[in-house]
């Protein structure tokens, strides 16, 4: 996993997590939220270009990065969860994906198609044939 951000490097504030919990879920802020700036993260222009495109739905208007967590009662926990979720959509955004080689369907799959056709084609034309024959 590659390691884009530091827990220095970005901003947080912590909430109160929804659902079930008990009455500790009324005092405790184990909800983390955290917030990198675009321009912060160690990449060349081209990279953060990409960024922004591919997670243009997780940016804010201050052009940062926001991830949160709250499935752990541990608000530490959380925390070290969402900085990896952080850095594993980073990582996904700047994976470019492979070029498809266009490829032509082997010869044998297009004739077992038509085939296949044929053969259900007939069979509708018995069924015809067959009520034609019944009135």
């Amino acid at each position: 996993m590659n390691t884009f951000i530091t827990e220095d490097s970005v901003r947080s504030r912590t909430a109160r997590s929804s659902g079930p919990g008990g009455s500790r879920a009324n005092r405790r802020s184990t909800k983390v939220q955290l917030w990198v700036k675009v321009d912060d993260l160690p990449l060349n222009v081209s990279q953060k270009k990409l960024v922004r495109e591919k997670l243009n739905h997780h940016i804010n208007h201050r052009d940062e990065i926001e991830a949160w967590c709250e499935e752990d009662r541990s608000q530490s926990r959380n925390r070290e969860r969402a900085l990896e979720h952080l850095n594993n959509m980073i990582g996904e955004a700047l994976k470019v994906p492979l070029r498809r080689i266009p490829t032509e369907p082997p010869r044998n799959l297009a004739d077992k198609r038509i085939r296949g056709k044929k053969v259900l084609g007939e069979k509708k034309r018995m069924r015809r044939l067959s009520t034609k024959g019944n009135k």
